[in-house]
């Protein structure tokens, strides 16, 4: 069976309890898994996926996509027995077509509810219905890949504090402040110089084009030099889930690492700002999610008209460094 789910780090991570759902009803069968390349990683760590593709041009048309074509030849060889399409964009129903699979289950047979959680709402079109609240995602952590993240933090005097400042594509907006759901970077530097005061050490996490932000946050820590480690572009997908699981606790803007800190069980702080709470907060079975917002009159904003017009993103400037500090004290004791 196929499990299609072509979306970033938290959206994945969201659709993984629908494969552990799916080995529980059907013991043996192999399960695949269809995802963004860049979260493929991901679900290579998941030992209940039997095989991975990755899709890197999602939005090209078919007839132009040398990728999609050989992925539909590939996926036709499977011969499945069904999948399950946890996407509503038509280009993926035709995709999956052209793979053969012309009857997926789907948001078509069980519709989404946006008053639920995504969780539930995968579950509910993978089997039919679903009962409950979401259960947390699983991402297990290899021996190896824990002990080179722990190289990657010697030296540093404990509790090693994680902050991750970036979120998906930098589009237009390079700078993290200007981004919808990004914290200011002065905020980040007002709360790393915080934690050290308290006897903490950091380290800031992100990709690549979160080098410049990362190193402008370092810049503005106050502290000692030795107790901040800069490794944003330093680890890829599955190294950087590695890290985060050696942390006591991470603080996070709404973005995939603070849905892979509730899966590999590090208590994880959200700064919560435009999104749909109720819809995509990182839920936890083995660790606190605390979820850190300054309620709005204009959040969430998702999938309204507000969503592109706003030019200050007040949901996220009126949180403080102070309540987050209050929240890792509290946490940490």
């Amino acid at each position: 069976m196929l499990v299609a789910r072509v979306g970033a780090l938290g959206d994945t991570l969201m659709a993984t309890p629908v494969v552990t759902a799916l080995a529980e009803q059907h013991p043996g069968e192999e399960i695949d898994f269809l995802a963004s390349a860049a979260a493929a990683p991901l679900l290579k760590m998941q030992p209940q996926v039997a095989r991975v593709f990755g899709l890197r041009q999602r939005n090209w048309p078919f007839l132009l996509s040398p990728e999609k074509i050989l992925l539909c030849r590939r996926l036709r060889q499977r011969q499945y027995r069904f999948a399950v399409l946890l996407e509503e964009a038509p280009r993926y129903r035709h995709l999956l077509a052209r793979a053969g699979l012309t009857e997926p289950r789907s948001f078509r047979e069980t519709p989404f509810q946006p008053e639920r959680h995504s969780i539930v709402n995968n579950l509910a079109a993978a089997l039919g219905h679903w009962e409950g609240p979401p259960p947390g995602p699983q991402l297990p952590i290899s021996s190896e890949a824990s002990f080179r993240a722990a190289t990657l933090l010697e030296g540093l005097r404990s509790p090693v504090i994680g902050l991750h400042l970036g979120y998906g594509p930098a589009g237009k907006k390079v700078d993290q402040a200007q981004r919808l759901k990004g914290w200011p970077l002065s905020s980040f530097g007002r709360l790393a110089s915080l934690l050290l005061a308290q006897g903490c050490s950091v380290v800031l996490t992100g990709s690549p084009q979160d080098r410049v932000a990362a190193a402008q946050v370092e810049a503005l820590a106050r502290g000692p030099a030795n107790r901040v480690r800069n490794l944003a572009g330093a680890t890829g997908v599955q190294q950087l889930a590695a890290l985060i699981s050696r942390f006591p606790l991470l603080v996070s803007v709404d973005s995939g690492p603070a849905h892979i800190a509730a899966a590999v069980g590090t208590a994880v702080i959200v700064l919560w700002g435009p999104a749909k709470l109720q819809q995509v907060s990182p839920v936890s079975s083995r660790s606190p999610v605390v979820i850190l917002r300054e309620p709005v009159p204009c959040a969430p904003c998702y999938d309204t008209p507000a969503m592109k017009t706003c030019r200050q993103n007040i949901c996220m400037q009126r949180i403080t460094p102070q309540s987050v500090v209050r929240e890792v004290s509290r946490l940490l004791s």
